[in-house]
């Protein structure tokens, strides 16, 4: 687990916000489920109505992702977008209440694509993207003892992210953070043929390559698809969207014909993913990350900034 570095400064902010947290915390594990439904409503209209958190971001990705729907269906979609990250959030302060239990939350589809993948021994790239609860797929996992890593990047609070930390490692799940020892370790995870989870779908301003996503260049990272050649380690597309009390979590393998130019393969991997995830974000629309200035990196041929 990642510990405070004492060079990291704690300013006024990061207290204010992890007090904050706790304050959430204590709510969604004290609280009956009638409480708890009214203070994610709570949540939302805080969000949504008040603080307006992203509003002209969720607009603007909306716009570009569903050109053809009304105004009033995307109007509807960002709102009920609020909604779903309201309930996310609730389910992931308390989702160490469920160590040893996951199943009251979550409904497996598919496990089989899993196994199949696993047992090639190469490891598995688990990706999925901010969609659906992807909280809860590693601890589901590891639940039923399946070795599983987490790739994860540091909150921009370490107070805050010290608190993720300590969730994750009780419910049994090994994280890697982003930094220059990275690589060796995800490569000595795959080695050992463990399942290795990554979210695939940010904004990657470093990275040169782009993708289609709903239509518009994205930037995206060149880690999965780095690693599939490198070790031909299979990759299996996890989605997680609610349904009903429980989150569907549902594996899909994805293949993609090679060509053998490195350059070429790297973009054929990254698009196959995305198209996928596409899919299954415009069959739950309401249940995406559209908070997040997706297509911020614009490319050369096109750099007229989105946002």
């Amino acid at each position: 687990m990642n510990q405070l570095s004492p060079d990291e400064p704690i300013r006024w902010f990061h207290r204010l916000e992890y007090a904050f947290l706790l304050f959430l915390r204590k709510l969604a594990l004290t609280i009956n489920p009638q409480k708890r439904n009214f203070f994610q409503w709570c949540l939302y209209a805080l969000a949504y109505h008040v603080i307006r958190i992203c509003r002209s971001i969720v607009k603007t990705n909306l716009d570009l992702a569903f050109p053809n729907l009304s105004d009033e269906k995307k109007a509807q979609i960002g709102r009920d977008s609020y909604r779903w990250f309201s309930r996310l959030s609730f389910d992931a302060l308390r989702l160490d209440l469920f160590a040893g239990k996951t199943q009251q939350l979550a409904q497996l589809e598919n496990l089989a694509v899993l196994d199949e993948a696993l047992a090639e021994n190469k490891g598995v790239l688990l990706v999925s993207g901010h969609f659906g609860n992807w909280e809860v797929v590693a601890p589901v996992l590891a639940e039923k003892q399946y070795s599983t890593w987490m790739y994860v990047g540091q909150q921009s609070n370490p107070l805050v992210d010290e608190h993720h930390n300590q969730v994750r490692q009780k419910l049994n799940i090994q994280t890697i953070g982003k930094g220059k020892a990275a690589a060796l370790q995800i490569g000595r995870v795959l080695n050992h043929k463990n399942i290795l989870c990554m979210l695939v779908d940010q904004n990657d301003r470093k990275s040169s390559l782009f993708v289609d996503f709903f239509g518009r260049k994205a930037s995206m990272s060149k880690g999965v698809a780095s690693f599939y050649l490198m070790k031909r380690s299979p990759i299996v597309l996890v989605t997680c969207p609610y349904v009903g009390d429980k989150v569907l979590i549902k594996f899909e393998r994805i293949y993609c014909d090679l060509t053998g130019n490195r350059e070429r393969d790297t973009q054929l991997i990254a698009q196959a993913v995305t198209d996928r995830l596409e899919d299954v974000i415009r069959e739950y629309p309401d249940q995406y990350f559209w908070m997040h200035r997706r297509w911020r990196t614009r490319p050369q041929d096109d750099p007229v900034s989105l946002y």
